[in-house]
């Protein structure tokens, strides 16, 4: 596992981003993160891409033995989150995934509809907005203010 200098490991991804060390080198092997060149934010892809690759969508026909690469809108859902991090993620932001895509979301008005529109039908809500907060350096930056805001 190589990373530039001041790059994160896999490993230290994988746990940050709560998912084993396989899926942070199956993120690198499918092209969504650079193992290369790793920054903080790519914590929030590995977890984001943890969690697509154990979607099954209704009627979906997926053998659980044989990883089949990344499905079409699990790379939309992907460079969605991509584009958004770390400019348009709010600390509500998130991405309401579905079987053709996804749909980036900040608020409370368009969390509610995404979530009328998306009723009928399966989705998956990824928190990218907590997840962009739980970063290290967020969180030490939130713990800062927190000590100022005590003197």
């Amino acid at each position: 596992m190589s990373t530039a200098p001041s790059g994160w490991s896999l490993r230290a991804l994988a746990q940050e981003a709560h998912v084993l060390p396989k899926v942070a080198r199956d993120a690198a092997e499918e092209g969504v993160i650079d193992a290369q060149h790793t920054v903080e934010t790519d914590i929030v892809l590995v977890r984001l891409y943890g969690a697509l690759k154990r979607l099954v969508w209704p009627e979906e026909r997926r053998p659980a033995n044989k990883d089949q690469g990344l499905r079409v809108w699990e790379a939309i859902t992907i460079e969605t989150a991509r584009a958004a991090l770390p400019d348009e993620v709010h600390d509500d932001t998130g991405l309401f995934v579905h079987q053709t895509g996804c749909e980036l979301v900040s608020g409370p008005g368009p969390k509610a509809l995404a979530f009328f529109k998306f009723a009928e039908q399966p989705f998956y809500y990824a928190p990218l907005g907590r997840w962009f907060n739980e970063l290290p350096t967020r969180r030490r930056l939130a713990e800062e203010m927190t000590e100022k805001a005590k003197d």
